[in-house]
């Protein structure tokens, strides 16, 4: 199955809802491409033993007919409209540029030897659109750049019901490779062919033949996984990078949950910016594997997918779980290792926030793949969080204990959350079905907030009543909600139970308390009090009523400039858009979402003032960010605040003096959501400047002595797991091979 990374995100009816009784089919594929011709030849053996029904699909460009005499080929259906194949199920029938023909085998043979051939020419599909990360995907492409063969090319004869297993030979023109799953045990070349031979014996979703001219590097761990990159540009100092990075985490991963599935992981460049994992290698585009950040942050994340998704398989019938447990023991984890883990809990509860809503709100048990910010919100950030509440009730070692189990009983299996829950109770001991039903089964979200609180003493303690209450319309949560309570002497912290709309609670202290906060490591799963949090952009992006306010007072080339990203921000988002210019307007409407552009406009006085607040402003040539100052010229600029008149309302401001930067910008804002302010620099343009707005006025604190109103609430802890530098300058470096 293929899992798209957060850059690149990442459907089909039924093709892969197994039973655990399933029978294997085994392919023996053997392989001919001609990239000139986009032309692929197959010759297929079929082990057939002990399936129950003998019909499979396959690419309507592709015609099969048997060389086995016992053995016959009947149409029974199509030309249908494919729906694509493996984890992420982006495309419906209705998407889907692929046409399927089912074909039945007639006759008693065991073994069936079929052979077809054709032209894979599809089309590329931008999800710009639809989705604010926006990518391009092939469902299947063979070309001079290169050749891109999955489940959603249908291409491998699909068996209903059935898992498979493969061995996979290739024959391409000299200086090509191909990398598939599993190991390779065959690699020569003969004259102007190279052939590869790969052989996966691990039962398997799909079948990947992914080729063109690499330049190979490997390295053999130490747990005797190989580590391997695949890049069309040759370049030994990113390989080694990547092949380090694969060492290092492995280690840690094998350590947290139990043996690599697969005898090798792979980095494999791709001809087009991707961001795909696959069993045993993941596939991403030139720009993307440069990206300084990618080798801790997506990177890791596509490994871990190797247990998560891509051997431990999902029952979407039930939801997908692996997307939430994978950014929680990757992404979530690597912030936590950097002391950052606060801030990411408090941002994906943010975005949920901002973008869900009763209307588009959906409980996991319906979450497939990842379409839009909402949905994002929901299938990665709910589900993260959901896994940080159970780690956080059961203790670290107890939850990575479960997690073991779960992997060790569910391995090349199909599984749900119920399959999950089963694992934690095993080693916990406790029944968790009332957890797993809230937070898998239900919508929304808790809204906690603090509706009273006074302290006194009593006995020579001290004493604080607190009463939290549950705002949301819905019904109650049950939610397990720490309390932190600074004293004269140290931090001291508190879990209390809700399951009522409104409860009340003691504490206890022998030392003087001087502050109090509620959640103040965001380790629940809730819906944040707009004054909780600092602006951010994810607020602006899920507003769906907006109104662009354009500076008339600028000069002609200006006004020009911003009407034109105007038009094209307007293009490119689904939401509902007016473009005015300010001379037109009194005052800001009080039901959109103001974009103020520029700062010839009339309006840009309420955003400076606003920024006051945080020691932030503008003058006639300059920015200034606290003690960081900034020139306007040759330099973009975007600020969010809160609208003066609603605190649960944002707006944002856009000033820049550079055309060319226009379509940079357009392509880069929707990527800084969780952000509060931006700077940009030149044409392409280059992030410069980036930050959140202190939190000024939380309504989950309550100061009990001003003297310490500053006082530091967060507890540090350890992360779920450490990662220990594995590489060293003594050991071999990778192996290259052209």
């Amino acid at each position: 199955m293929k899992k798209q990374i957060f850059l690149l995100v990442f459907a089909f009816t039924g093709l892969h809802l197994f039973s655990q009784d399933d029978q294997l089919v085994h392919h023996k594929l053997f392989v001919r491409i001609d990239p000139a011709m986009s032309e692929i030849s197959v010759t297929d053996t079929l082990s057939l033993t002990g399936i129950r029904i003998r019909a499979f699909s396959l690419n309507a460009a592709l015609t099969p007919e048997s060389k086995t005499p016992k053995a016959r080929l009947k149409k029974v259906e199509g030309p249908v409209k494919a729906t694509d194949v493996g984890m992420d199920r982006d495309n419906t029938a209705e998407e889907s540029d692929v046409k399927l023909v089912k074909w039945e085998i007639t006759g008693k043979a065991k073994t069936v030897v079929i052979a077809y051939s054709g032209k894979i020419e599809t089309k590329k599909e931008d999800k710009q659109a639809e989705y604010q990360r926006g990518f391009t995907q092939y469902s299947g492409v063979i070309n001079e750049k290169g050749t891109y063969l999955a489940g959603s090319t249908w291409w491998v004869p699909a068996f209903d019901d059935n898992l498979m297993t493969f061995s996979l030979t290739t024959v391409l023109p000299k200086g090509w490779k191909n990398v598939s799953q599993g190991i390779r045990t065959q690699e020569k070349t003969t004259g102007d062919k190279h052939l590869d031979t790969w052989y996966c014996d691990k039962p398997q979703e799909e079948a990947f033949l992914i080729a063109a001219p690499f330049t190979e590097y490997s390295y053999d761990m130490s747990s005797g996984v190989k580590a391997m990159a695949f890049l069309r540009t040759p370049d030994e100092a990113l390989a080694n990078k990547y092949l380090e990075a694969t060492e290092q985490y492995m280690e840690m991963y094998q350590s947290m949950l139990g043996a690599y599935p697969y005898g090798k992981f792979a980095l494999v460049e791709n001809f087009w910016e991707t961001g795909y994992g696959m069993p045993s290698f993941t596939l991403l585009g030139e720009k993307i594997i440069r990206f300084p950040f990618i080798l801790h942050s997506s990177y890791p994340h596509e490994l871990l997918h190797n247990w998560w998704g891509n051997s431990v398989y999902v029952d979407f019938s039930t939801g997908n779980w692996c997307e939430g447990i994978t950014v929680f023991m990757a992404d979530h984890l690597i912030k936590e290792q950097r002391g950052e883990g606060e801030e990411y809990r408090r941002s994906t509860l943010q975005k949920f926030t901002n973008l869900v809503s009763p209307e588009n709100d959906f409980p996991l048990n319906k979450f497939l793949s990842r379409y839009d910010g909402p949905s994002e919100a929901i299938g990665y950030g709910k589900a993260m969080m959901m896994w940080q509440m159970l780690r956080r009730k059961l203790g670290d070692k107890i939850f990575l204990k479960g997690a073991r189990r779960f992997y060790e009983k569910n391995k090349f299996k199909v599984a749900g959350f119920d399959d999950i829950r089963k694992a934690m109770e095993e080693v916990s001991g406790n029944s968790l079905k009332a957890f797993f039903d809230q937070w898998v089964n239900r919508t929304r979200a808790p809204e906690i907030a603090i509706k009273d609180i006074k302290n006194d003493r009593y006995n020579n303690n001290y004493r604080i009543f607190i009463t939290l209450q549950q705002k949301q319309p819905e019904d109650v949560f049950t939610v397990d909600v720490p309390i932190h309570v600074a004293t004269t002497k140290g931090i001291e912290t508190f879990v209390f139970n809700m399951n009522k709309k409104e409860q009340s609670y003691q504490i206890f202290l022998k030392d003087r308390p001087v502050k109090l906060a509620v959640d103040p490591q965001y380790d629940v799963f809730r819906i944040l009090d707009p004054n909780e949090v600092p602006p951010a952009l994810s607020k602006i992006w899920g507003s769906k009523d907006n109104i662009i306010v354009l500076p008339a007072h600028a000069g002609k080339e200006e006004m020009a400039m911003y009407k034109t990203f105007a038009e094209k921000w307007k293009k490119n988002d689904n939401d509902n858009f007016t473009i005015v210019s300010d001379k037109d307007l009194d005052a800001l409407p009080k039901d959109k979402t103001a974009w103020i552009l520029g700062f010839e406009n009339k309006f840009s006085g309420e955003i400076n003032t606003q920024l006051s607040g945080y020691h932030a402003g503008f003058n006639t040539d300059s920015v200034w960010l606290g003690k960081e100052k900034t020139v306007k010229k040759g330099n973009g600029f975007v600020f969010t605040v809160f609208d003066k008149h609603d605190a649960t309302r944002q707006m944002v401001f856009i000033a820049f003096d550079n055309p060319r930067a226009i379509t940079g910008l357009v392509t880069k804002l929707p990527h800084y959501g969780k952000y509060s302010y931006l700077a940009f620099s030149g044409d392409e343009p280059t992030n410069i400047i980036k930050g959140l707005w202190p939190v000024l006025h939380s309504p989950m604190v309550k100061v009990f002595d001003d003297k310490f109103a500053n006082a530091n609430m967060v507890i540090k802890r350890a992360p779920l797991a450490t990662l220990k530098p594995v590489f060293s300058e003594n050991r071999m470096m990778a192996t290259i091979k052209y």
